[in-house]
Formats: C-alpha cells, structure tokens, sequence
C-alpha cells in the first residue's frame, strides 16, 4: 500500500506500506516540475515493487527516501 498516512496504515495491519508523498498527490511532488515529479513517482513505484518482493513477518514500512540516501551513500564509497 502506497499511503502519505503511513502511520494508519501500518496500525491497521497492512504488511506493506510505502511511504508516499502528499495525501493529495500520494506518487509524486508537482512542485518539483514535470520532469522530477516523473523520476520521484517512479522512485515511489520502484520502491513499492522492491517491498512485493521482500518477505516481512508484519506491518513494515518501506521509505522511498531512505532508501535514495542509502543509494547515495553506496555511489559514495
């Protein structure tokens, strides 16, 4: 589940969430331009299919923004 509420989310037991953006644009930033608001949507669906294939015991957030840090760290070293 993609959800800008993630909280609620995971306390109503959904197993994946993914952490989304605004609650009125829940994939992308419009303020970011069209061509950056397409690269963060798909960065959010990435993310969203990364969590499908990874195996979870419960409620487990997914943080699209962790995870682009976590990349920019790797392309650091």
């Amino acid at each position: 589940m993609v959800s800008a509420i993630y909280n609620l989310a995971l306390t109503t037991g959904a197993n994946r969430v993914i952490r989304g953006a605004r609650i009125e644009h829940v994939c992308g930033d419009p303020n970011l331009g069209p061509d950056k608001d397409y690269a963060f949507g798909m960065h959010i669906v990435r993310t969203a299919l990364d969590a499908m294939c990874t195996a979870v015991t419960g409620p487990t957030l997914f943080d699209p923004l962790e995870q682009a840090a976590a990349l920019e760290v790797a392309h650091a070293t």
